[in-house]
């Protein structure tokens, strides 16, 4: 996951005479909004296939006057008022009532109904954005992570979620923070993308300068579950329920390969894969198959890359079956087999704090645990005349 501070930085460093910004991983759009702020970008593009992701980032970089928000609140607070929970229709997706509280279904399902009467488009999904924070946070879900798990029952019982201030205070940061956006923003052009960047993308070619991005970690089945953290605020949304529990499985690597094979350029990663191979072949499977649209992501970006443009990618180094793998030696491999890209530089950085736990079991067995990632590697690109 990209942080501010993190894109802000890459950009001041590397972004000198650079026009057009490139994140082919956008998620929540931190990449698109510190364009917006920082002095010289014309254009920004950013692409993603999760809907959260699009919804999120279209909402932060589309500035709306905050007198009228605050008039647009102040409507649905008295709405959301008014309505009772005796007639209020309740969502009617798999599992609601494992995640949520009875009250907790009724309450949200009045607040939805308030912002579904809006009728400004942009101002309503300016609320949905809220809306879909509040579920996360009231829903029995256990906090900080990625993945779907349940409280523990001593947690459920002392956990009583004040829902309808849960949103008010969302809805308000919000509305704080874009006041705080139209003050800074600059003319960039924000073009948020909902295409995948394994395939050809709507971008011209060679018209990016710079890349920042933060890639997937590729390890959706053991630590970082983007669909699952998505999932509940988008079947809440009304997003069609069979496609939202595929974002796993429609992500990189959410297919495993269906067999081993050395075809990528990268010494590294087949090394790896062996080792992997060794232990468990359907884990290296895995492994390979996340690599592997991984390159076709870099073809991609190589497509749209400027010659003398600067890609800087932040990565996670994860493990599998207690072998480490260097995705960011990976990344340099695969971008050399794609076309004249130099490896400026590789920038090492602690995390301070993440949502991923210090420890997992990646073997499932009793006991047995590994450290999950504590660092992340910036990998610094420039691609070059051929």
């Amino acid at each position: 996951m990209m942080i501010p501070q993190v894109a802000r930085r890459l950009m001041n460093e590397f972004g000198a005479e650079k026009k057009t910004v490139l994140d082919p991983f956008m998620g929540s759009g931190t990449v698109l909004v510190e364009s917006c702020l920082l002095d010289g970008f014309e254009r920004v593009h950013g692409v993603d296939i999760n809907p959260l992701a699009l919804l999120i980032a279209k909402v932060k970089t589309t500035p709306i006057d905050t007198n009228y928000l605050e008039l647009e609140f102040s409507k649905l607070k008295k709405e959301i008022s008014k309505k009772s929970d005796a007639n209020i229709e309740v969502p009617d997706f798999s599992n609601i009532k494992f995640w949520f509280k009875p009250r907790v279904i009724k309450e949200l399902a009045i607040i939805k109904k308030s912002i579904n009467a809006v009728d400004d488009r942009s101002v309503k999904d300016f609320f949905k954005v809220a809306f879909a924070e509040t579920v996360r946070n009231v829903s029995d879900t256990r906090k900080g992570e990625y993945k779907l798990y349940k409280m523990a029952p001593s947690q459920l019982e002392r956990f009583e979620p004040d829902v309808l201030r849960e949103f008010y205070e969302k809805a308000r940061e919000n509305i704080c923070g874009m006041k705080e956006f139209i003050e800074q923003k600059n003319k960039c052009k924000v073009f948020v993308l909902d295409e995948d960047t394994r395939h050809r993308t709507s971008i011209p070619d060679r018209s990016v300068d710079l890349v920042v991005t933060s890639p997937p970690y590729g390890d959706s089945k053991t630590t970082v579950a983007y669909g699952q953290f998505s999932r509940l605020a988008l079947q809440w949304l009304d997003y069609n329920e069979k496609k939202v529990k595929k974002i796993d499985q429609t992500s990189l690597g959410g297919i495993p390969a269906e067999k081993i094979d050395y075809s990528l350029e990268s010494l590294t990663l087949a090394q790896i894969v062996d080792k992997i191979a060794k232990i468990d072949e359907r884990r290296a499977k895995e492994v390979l198959s996340f690599y592997k649209d991984f390159y076709s992501c870099a073809k991609e970006i190589d497509r749209v890359m400027k010659v003398g443009g600067t890609l800087c990618f932040v990565v996670g180094n994860r493990t599998v079956k207690q072998v480490q793998i260097p995705t960011d030696k990976i990344i340099v491999e695969l971008f050399k087999s794609v076309g004249t890209y130099e490896h400026e530089k590789t920038i090492i950085r602690n995390i301070p704090s993440k949502r991923l736990p210090k420890s997992n079991s990646p073997t499932n067995v009793k006991g047995e645990v590994g450290s999950t990632m504590n660092h992340e590697f910036i990998v610094i690109l420039k691609k070059r005349a051929k």
